[in-house]
């Protein structure tokens, strides 16, 4: 990842001790990261501001994941969005293929999982970054 553009990840999970884990990972990949213990905190903060990656958890209580995928959809349709799961793959692609899930990280993951995740999310944010920026004009 390039040392002069930090990447903006906003990281949702509602768990406290996993959420510092996995901000101290990110911290240490080289990430500008905020992070938020609810949904509305993550739209709010979601809608405030320009990020490279999303990473929230499925597991949280209550959680309606296609409806809080389509609102972050309709704030900002070029930011990468990573779902952490638990389940297998199929699972996943059966219940939520046709949404804007980028990328699946199972739990529990490695330090050099989330950095090819985020290496990854830098590629896909800057091609989609210039899509939306060709299709503004």
């Amino acid at each position: 990842m390039s040392r002069n553009k930090k990447m903006q990840v906003l990281l949702w999970d509602d768990k406290r001790i996993e959420r510092e884990l996995i901000e101290e990972m990110l911290f240490k990949i080289g990430c500008n990261v905020t992070s938020v213990n609810d949904e509305v905190e993550c739209l709010t903060k979601f809608s405030d501001k320009r990020y490279n990656l999303l990473i929230f958890d499925q597991g949280v209580p209550y959680l309606d994941v296609k409806g809080f995928l389509e609102k972050l959809a309709e704030i900002d349709p070029f930011t990468p969005v990573a779902m952490m799961a638990t389940l297998n793959i199929e699972f996943y692609e059966k219940k939520y293929g046709d949404t804007n899930i980028d990328f699946l990280v199972f739990k529990p993951f490695e330090y050099i999982q989330l950095q090819s995740l985020v290496e990854e999310a830098m590629e896909l944010s800057r091609r989609l970054q210039q899509k939306g920026t060709a299709g503004a004009r």
